[in-house]
This record gives structure tokens, sequence and C-alpha cells, in this order.
């Protein structure tokens, strides 16, 4: 700029310089080599003043903020990367279809879950996320919170987020190979609300939750805190082949996750079906009386197409029953086994298959393909009858098998069939056992 304006001052000295000869000399040699001297310097002015403004363009747009949309979802980032807003979604539409007559259940098509999620970082330590869910009829701020990232050893969160306990209940609901999670998740806590410290280690071989929450029941999500009693929640999961390239074991993960808390207002939580047909509920009277302890071995491996998964989770609760206030402490224990197979041979994951190609009618191609298997098993401790639950209204076992086929249409389109069969150990007026439940589940989703 200080190159523009001297030579602009040199210009107009020129041409002060050609007004003042050309009245003495009008048609004189040493005008025309001024004329020409002035057409040049102006040329020269036109030049700079042109490379002056891409620079300025150059810098406006080096520093606008960047918008992308992906099949990751929609984002705009501050040109140092430093501030950043995404946006994202899914809707899920299922189908629950029962076999035979011996259910409650209807046959139905319902919105599953219709959530939106923002999320972006504040600077270079600072994130958040917020994602309320609009399914199926009613508004429901499922997560809320804010993360400073330290390092990524030591990372802070506080806010409304997953209890850091089940292992499927922490992959996310759009990458799991079934449409309902298992009887594991049934016995851990789901979103709670305070405060939780997380890390990798060892080179990212080691990764370690530790939380302090109002505490949650099983399965079941904390709205409003109704006493002083608060809820440690710790996990350690590790694997120890990940940065062995090539190691057959690069896929295994395993760990344990633990809760302990007490609880002593409310009521405990319901058991129900992969179908959501209750089978085990409390008498009216059994209200939380003390301490609350839960502990889950979890495991995966996953190698190639390959996919499998595990989890073992045992809640132990004090309970009171009665006018007399009866306590004792009853045990709930589950485990499951699932294997996947990604037909197309597309790489199988904790958080999903992502298909080599799209589905496409007019190339002839048809997306990822997987078969995945689940066997599982729920058991209420036998000491919950007569007096804490009804062997006539209440199964005290459930045993569920799942088979499904997964359709990856591509990476945000997703079709889903299952077929759930379980067996009860009593939970019925009738009969001994309560009959078996049948019922197949679809599901369409979409994701952004």
């Amino acid at each position: 700029m200080q190159a523009l304006l001297s030579l602009r001052t040199a210009l107009l000295a020129t041409v002060a310089l050609t007004v003042s000869q050309s009245a003495r000399a009008a048609d004189s040699v040493e005008f025309s080599a001024l004329r020409d001297q002035v057409r040049a310097l102006e040329q020269q002015l036109k030049i700079l003043a042109r490379q002056i403004e891409l620079k300025d363009e150059a810098a406006s747009a080096a520093s606008a903020p960047v918008v992308t949309a992906s099949p990751a979802g929609f984002a705009v980032t501050s040109a140092d990367k430093k501030y950043r807003l995404r946006f994202w979604g899914n809707a899920q539409a299922d189908g629950r279809f029962f076999l035979g007559d011996n259910t409650n259940g209807n046959d139905t098509f319902l919105i599953r879950r219709l959530r939106l999620s923002f999320e972006g970082n504040v600077g270079e330590k600072f994130a958040f996320r917020l994602m309320p869910d609009f399914a199926p009829a009613t508004f429901n701020l499922l997560e809320s919170y804010v993360t400073y990232q330290h390092s990524p050893e030591f990372n802070v969160l506080v806010g409304k987020t997953k209890s850091p306990f089940d292992i499927e209940r922490l992959v996310s609901q759009t990458d799991m190979p079934f449409i309902e999670r298992g009887y594991t998740t049934s016995l851990g806590p789901n979103r709670d609300i305070g405060v939780q410290f997380f890390g990798d280690l060892a080179g990212g071989t080691v990764t370690y939750q530790l939380a302090w929450l109002n505490g949650a029941r099983d399965n079941d999500t904390t709205i409003t805190d109704t006493d002083d009693g608060k809820e440690v929640v710790a996990r350690v999961f590790t694997h120890p082949f990940r940065n062995q390239a090539g190691s057959p074991l690069q896929g295994l993960g395993f760990g344990i996750a633990a809760t302990k808390g007490g609880k002593n207002t409310g009521t405990p939580n319901t058991y129900r079906t992969n179908a959501q047909q209750t089978f085990f509920s409390w008498r009216g009277t059994v209200v939380n009386n003390g301490q609350h302890v839960r502990v889950e071995p979890q495991a995966y491996y996953y190698n190639g197409s390959l996919g499998l998964i595990g989890a073992w989770a045992s809640s132990q609760q004090a309970l009171s029953v009665g006018p007399a206030a009866s306590t004792r402490t009853l045990t709930k224990t589950a485990w499951y086994a699932a294997a996947s197979w990604v037909l197309t041979g597309e790489d199988s994951t904790y958080k999903g298959v992502t298909p080599a190609t799209n589905f496409s009618w007019s190339d002839g191609t048809w997306g990822a393909f997987e078969l995945a298997a689940r066997y599982e098993e729920f058991k209420i401790d036998d000491d919950a009858f007569p007096v804490f639950a009804n062997l006539a209204t209440s199964a005290n076992r459930a045993k569920g098998s799942t088979l499904g086929l997964n359709w990856y249409l591509s990476r945000n389109l997703k079709a889903v069939v299952n077929f759930e069969h379980t067996d009860f150990d009593g939970g019925t007026s009738n009969i001994v056992t309560r009959e078996s439940e049948n019922a197949i589940f679809t599901r369409l989703q979409v994701r952004y």
C-alpha cells in the first residue's frame, strides 16, 4: 500500500510538470515523452492496485469460516479451526410384529428415535454437546454437557450423558448390530448427571473413565435428584495389542466397569424383554433403601469381517417392602454373547460397518450385508419371591435369542430385520411358566 501511495504521488507530480511545460511547449518533443511517462505510470498503478486487491481477497478468504457437508453431518469451522459447530441427526422407523396370541404386545409401527445433535469446539480446549430426542411424541433432552480437553490422558466432562458402565450402552444406537440392546444394558444406568474424568493411557491401549453422578436406576435416566446419595462409576478398558500392526489380536479389547451408590427414595425399575414387554415387576410397596452396587466384566474381538462381543452384569440393591419395612439386598444378573459377520467382506467394528460401495440400482452395487446372532439370559434373585415380587405375574428368569440381518445401503442409510425368541421361568397365574415370546422387528434408519 505504501508503494501505491508513492507511485500515485509521483504520477501527480509528473502530471503537474506536464501541464506546466505543455503551456510553454505544447508541440515540443519533451511533451510527448512526458505523456508516455504518465501513461506508463498509470499502467503500473493499475497493476499494483490489482495486486493489492488480490492480497486482500486472499487474506479475507483465509479468515472466512469453512462450511462443510458430509456423511458425518454439517459443520461450520473457523479458519484457525479453534471454533466449530457441527449438527447431525438420526431417525429410526420401526415395526414390531408378534407371532401368536400369547403376549400383550400389539403389532405396531412406531418412530423409535428422532434425534438432533449439536456439538462443537469453543477455543482449543473446550467442547460441548446438546442432543434432544423427539420420539415417540415428546421432547427429551438426552445429553447436555461441556468438556475440557486437557490432553489425551486427561479430560473432564460436566453435565448429562451416558454413564460409563455397559459396553453395549456406550456404542451409539445407530451402530448396533441389533435393533434393541441386550439384558446387561437393563442392569446398568442409562444417562446421568454429574462430572466425569476420562482419557487414554499407554499409547492408547488403556482407556479409563471415572464419574461422580446423581445415581440412576437400572436402565433409567436421571431427570431430577430425589436424595443426597450419589454414585461413583468407574470403567477401565484395554486393547493390549492395538499398536501391534498385523497381529491377529489387534482387535481384542476387554475391561471391567463398576458402580457404587446409595438410593434411599423411589421405587426400583421393572424389566422388559427386547420386544419391550414387561416380564418382571416389584410389588407396589417395594422401595429403594440402601446401597446399590453393580459390576460388569466386558470384552469384544474384531478381526476382518468377524465381530464378537459379550458381557456379564450383576446388580445388587438394598430394598424394603411392606409396613414393617423388611429390608434385603437382592441380586439381578444378566449375560450375553453375540457374533456378527459382514457377508460382503467389509470390516466389522465396534462402531458399525462402512460399506465399500453404496447401494445403486443403476451401477449394480448393493452396499454391505451383515448377519448377527445373540444369546442372553436374565435372572432375578430367588429371594425376591414371594415377599418382594409375585411369581404368578413376574418371571424370575428370561432367556433370549436374536437373529438379525443388516443391510447398509450407505453409511447413512440402514435397513434391519430381527427375529426375537424369549423363554421364561415363572411369570403367569395360570401355568408354571409364562409362554414363550416370539417377535419380528424391522427398522429403517437414516442418519446424517
